[in-house]
């Protein structure tokens, strides 16, 4: 995958853990892992279509998640993953991968997403059709999130 096309993510999850994650992030080593990958606890995949064709897919614990629904929710206490956590979880996924695909639209790369899908467990695997994702491994204060990208130019 072309670091043009990853690099609007790496932007978009700094700015958005940071402005509403009220949490800085560092990255750590990228890495390939083969499809199906295993998902952590909290999971969420978003679709990418248009000019290029994938998915997202956004892993963390739940302890990770119920903090950073608590700061995406204005410091609302989050003691479980009730459906306002699962929604914010859900909302931060979208608005990382929608401001991405923002951004490549701006370089001439059209692209829409499709709505943020939650699921959790950790025995949970995840495919991408003939396609290996890139592996995003982020550390912050509110405990890691990984984030897997596999896409490809659509076929046209």
């Amino acid at each position: 995958m072309k670091a043009d096309l990853i690099n609007p993510f790496l932007a978009a999850s700094f700015d958005i853990l940071k402005r509403m994650g009220k949490t800085q992030a560092t990255r750590g080593q990228l890495g390939l892992a083969a499809s199906p990958v295993h998902g952590d606890e909290v999971n969420v995949t978003v679709g990418v279509t248009g000019d290029l064709l994938g998915q997202v897919i956004f892993c963390m614990t739940e302890k990770t998640a119920m903090k950073l629904a608590s700061n995406m929710l204005i410091g609302l206490p989050v003691v479980t993953l009730d459906e306002l956590a699962k929604s914010a979880i859900c909302e931060f996924s979208n608005m990382v991968t929608g401001n991405a695909v923002g951004e490549l639209g701006n370089r001439d790369i059209i692209c829409s997403v499709t709505p943020p899908t939650l699921f959790m467990g950790k025995e949970v695997m995840v495919s991408a059709t003939d396609m290996n994702f890139l592996v995003i491994p982020l550390q912050t204060e509110l405990g890691d999130v990984k984030i897997y990208i596999a896409l490809r130019e659509a076929d046209g």
